[in-house]
């Protein structure tokens, strides 16, 4: 019997330093996770801004292209950020050129905003096809 009291009594509670080695893990964990969380955080608001200016293009184009071939310089000359795009991007900048090579008449739209991160500015080509003539 005395064996056994003899090692029951050798360890019978948590040491300082395994209470410090724990604390100090669970720390880590926590920071990265923390680290991980406000990362997704910032890349679904990108993703957000990049569909929002993807939409603004797309309609921008649609009405372009839909134009008779008289008013499509008047309305690239007019060009601006919708209100929604306005409201919901910072600072954002529409461009458009017109450009004719060998495959054809078409529109470059362009739209960069400011942002917390490096972004690329989201480009879209459209082409003008001619409307055509009823005898």
């Amino acid at each position: 019997m005395k064996t056994f009291n003899r090692n029951r009594n050798h360890r019978t509670g948590v040491t300082m330093i395994e209470c410090v080695v724990a604390t100090s893990i669970l720390l880590v964990a926590m920071t990265t996770v923390t680290t991980m969380a406000f990362r997704v955080n910032r890349l679904w608001i990108d993703v957000a801004d990049q569909r929002i200016a993807m939409n603004e293009l797309a309609n921008t184009l649609e009405s372009i292209t839909e134009l008779p071939a008289e008013q499509i310089d008047e309305a690239i000359a007019a060009i601006q950020p919708s209100a929604m795009a306005s409201s919901n991007l910072d600072q954002p900048q529409l461009s458009a050129t017109r450009a004719t090579d060998e495959f054809g008449d078409r529109i470059v739209l362009t739209l960069s905003w400011r942002s917390t991160n490096p972004i690329h500015p989201v480009s879209l080509t459209g082409w003008i096809t001619p409307r055509e003539t009823t005898p």
